[in-house]
């Protein structure tokens, strides 16, 4: 039993590298976007797709994912690094010098997007603790799938790829706030959705700040000592320390 839970977990990594070295620059070769290529690639190697037809040919089962559990695992460590180069991309200073487009456009958006998808959703019927819930979510958008497709057409360093890559990183600092929203709109917690949303927001200035002075107090002087041994291994190896060590710290917090 444990071999052929051994041999299903690699045929699923298997079939997913192999969608990322060969299915997706192939149609890429056909100017498909390689996310819209990851996306059709996933849809037929489903279990409810080729994982259909394993019943009348048992072969096709070797080209379908079997244990879709054990791939979101994977999914999820490939969110944490990332969001992880996304953070590689940014500094403090650079925040800075797009603070207009940052927190002007990109909090215009995501206000003025929850609040028009909330107002509909109370015209519809629904409560407005579920209405701003679902006008929170709906407003935001994916950054690995925008900043993927900027990147593919060398959009990144144009003024809309500026604007749209400000908008993403307002929208991801959104998620803290947004996050212990939801905790203070639980209906078993109580209180009015002024008051929760004050004290989401007074919540998520603490842990924003919290991160921003233990990455530039501790983990720059930590990097640099690490850099200096000039040991390439030792690098990775603490890179990817922080950057899974930072997401069990924040899940452990009760964040995403």
């Amino acid at each position: 039993m444990a071999g052929t839970a051994d041999l299903t977990l690699y045929k699923d990594t298997l079939l997913i590298l192999g969608t990322a070295g060969v299915v997706v620059p192939a149609l890429n070769r056909l100017k498909v976007s390689p996310v819209l290529g990851y996306l059709i690639a996933g849809a037929l190697l489903s279990p409810k797709a080729l994982g259909l037809l394993a019943a009348s040919f048992p072969a096709a089962s070797w080209l379908a994912i079997s244990s879709p559990e054990q791939v979101a695992k994977l999914a999820e460590l490939g969110v944490v690094f990332l969001l992880f180069l996304i953070g590689l991309e940014l500094s403090f200073e650079r925040l800075v010098a797009l603070r207009r487009l940052v927190f002007g456009l990109g909090a215009s958006q995501v206000i003025v997007s929850a609040s028009l998808i909330a107002a509909g959703a109370m015209l519809l019927g629904l409560q407005p603790t579920s209405a701003v819930v679902i006008g929170l979510a709906l407003s935001l958008s994916s950054t690995a799938i925008v900043v993927e497709h900027l990147s593919g057409q060398k959009r990144l360093s144009t003024t809309t790829g500026r604007a749209s890559f400000s908008i993403l990183l307002f929208q991801d600092l959104a998620v803290v706030p947004i996050l212990f929203l939801l905790g203070v709109l639980d209906p078993k917690a109580g209180g009015s959705i002024a008051t929760g949303m004050a004290t989401a927001f007074a919540q998520a200035f603490v842990a924003l700040a919290s991160i921003v002075l233990v990455g530039r107090y501790l983990l720059q002087p930590l990097f640099r000592f690490v850099a200096g041994t000039g040991n390439h291994d030792m690098f990775i190896a603490t890179t990817l320390f922080v950057a899974v060590g930072t997401s069990f710290a924040t899940a452990a917090a009760g964040l995403s």
